[in-house]
């Protein structure tokens, strides 16, 4: 960029070449950029959409292999190894009563993160707890735990 002219045009120039910068920015931004709770509300707002292969970049490991084995484990045999919603703990969900009534707790320590997501679904207290890790694609889901029903993604096996 060249600055000719006046004072008035150079800063015209300079302004107008700083807003190019932080569009470039903004429209750069990873995917998963923002809070850990932002995550993992877009699963509350579509509940099974974290098994969708296009949200598999949402995901690490030990989850992200779990849902791989799964998806192998059915198309060879279809061998069924997720048979309920990890977001809500079920099979059966009230979106407008989930939607109404959650609320994410997040604890942040450097590069992991916590977010306890507290609802009710048919009147049932429901808590999951998501650990995301941090990185250059942003919050990445690692684990999901139900604290109501004592299950941990990282503790299944699918074959």
């Amino acid at each position: 960029m060249v600055l000719t002219g006046s004072r008035t045009n150079r800063s015209r120039d300079v302004l107008k070449f700083l807003a190019s910068i932080s569009l470039l920015a903004l429209t750069c931004a990873p995917a998963m950029a923002g809070d850990a709770s932002e995550v993992v509300k877009a699963f509350y707002a579509d509940p099974g959409s974290e098994y969708q292969l296009e949200n598999r970049d949402r995901f690490v490991d030990p989850v992200l292999k779990f849902l791989v084995d799964s998806d192998a484990a059915w198309n060879r045999d279809e061998t069924v190894c997720i048979d309920f919603v990890f977001s809500i703990d079920g099979q059966d969900f009230d979106l407008e009563e989930i939607t109404r009534t959650l609320k994410l707790d997040e604890t942040v320590n450097g590069d992991t993160a916590r977010v306890m997501a507290h609802f009710t679904n048919f009147d049932n207290p429901t808590e999951v707890e998501w650990t995301l890790v941090h990185s250059s694609a942003g919050w990445q889901v690692s684990d999901i735990a139900s604290l109501t029903n004592e299950w941990r993604v990282s503790d299944m096996t699918c074959q």
